[in-house]
């Protein structure tokens, strides 16, 4: 089957900072399944300082566009979608492995109905950093939610890693949002397409392999990621759907570590208080809203991920905490500045 006998053509378009790892196998990938239809792509490298332009120039069907400033991914993908020839824009992140035909089912599915806005790849349960054994619990945090997902569901966010719209599209909801750093972009977008009264799906016959940082590069980011993510918190005034990590049971997970820290803090203050008790009955309860989360962790990395997980899970709620934290002191910054 190809894209061809529908007539649809399409920009790929791969933003990418500092990927000299990851992004000749990407790219390989990437032509691979593009040599079955009319396609361009397009790499938008955000100012890197390793080789990633230079791995990106053996790709002799690869155009591309250096930046001399980096500008945040969100400028990267706005840029290659103003570049692109094509109506059919598709978003591939710099280090994921993406699998055969994804691409193709990406489109198929993003015509199917008008009321579709964007169509994006589901993550398998595969971590490509060997390297940092850490990284499989932020692979495990990364993936959970789908594996029961029969073919599609419908999604919050845009799940900007790889995925599939048009750019009349995007244009008309005014494209991706310049954020920061890198993350985020994805929730603002989501939001947006749904504001314009259409839907983002996930499907299961798109997929990827991705390479993921350790827990303590995810901590970091969870911060700035949870402090930008509360302004658009605020304007839909609902969770996330479940597979993203701004759902409502990760609310309940951090609400039952920011009472286990406290629990602590009193303890210091307030020698007969009943400390101990008081940590298990915190601790199991939060297990139990965990449960199917370390069961996931279990069935794919054993015994040894199920107890470092209890750990893991203390580590992104602590982050998350503290970039609520965070958002709010920015708020009372504000607010000086102003009066």
């Amino acid at each position: 089957y190809k894209i061809m006998d529908l007539q649809l053509r399409t920009s790929i378009i791969v933003p990418a900072y500092n990927s000299e790892k990851t992004i000749g196998e990407c790219l390989k990938n990437i032509c691979l399944e593009a040599s079955n239809f009319i396609s361009e792509i397009i790499v938008i490298d955000d100012n890197s300082t390793d080789k990633t332009s230079e791995i990106v120039k053996n790709f002799k069907s690869v155009k591309l566009i250096k930046l001399e400033k980096n500008m945040g991914v969100g400028h990267a993908r706005n840029l290659g979608a103003k570049m692109a020839k094509h109506e059919t824009l598709c978003y591939i992140d710099s280090d994921l492995i993406i699998t055969q035909n994804s691409i193709s089912n990406l489109i198929k599915k993003l015509y199917e109905s008008d009321k579709i806005g964007s169509v994006s790849a589901i993550q398998e349960v595969t971590n490509l950093n060997l390297k940092n054994w850490s990284s499989n619990f932020v692979c495990l945090k990364s993936c959970y939610g789908f594996d029961d997902i029969k073919e599609e569901i419908e999604f919050t966010a845009c799940a900007s890693e790889f995925c599939v719209m048009t750019k009349k599209m995007l244009l008309q909801i005014g494209g991706w949002k310049s954020l920061r750093h890198a993350g985020g972009e994805e929730f603002d977008l989501g939001y947006k397409i749904n504001l314009s009264g259409k839907i983002n799906l996930k499907i299961k016959n798109a997929s990827y392999k991705a390479f993921y940082v350790s827990l303590y590069s995810r901590f970091k980011k969870i911060i700035d990621r949870t402090e930008k993510y509360i302004h658009i918190f605020l304007l839909k005034k609902k969770f996330d759907t479940q597979g993203s990590f701004a759902t409502l049971n990760q609310a309940f997970s951090c609400f039952f570590t920011f009472l286990l820290i406290l629990t602590l803090i009193f303890s210091l203050f307030f020698n007969e208080f009943n400390i101990l008790r008081i940590l298990i009955i915190l601790f199991f309860v939060q297990l139990i809203v965990e449960s199917k989360f370390l069961v996931f962790a279990k069935k794919h990395f054993g015994f040894k991920m199920l107890f470092f997980s209890f750990f893991g899970i203390q580590v992104i709620n602590i982050g998350i905490l503290l970039g609520v934290g965070y958002f709010f002191l920015k708020l009372l910054n504000f607010r000086k500045k102003i009066s």
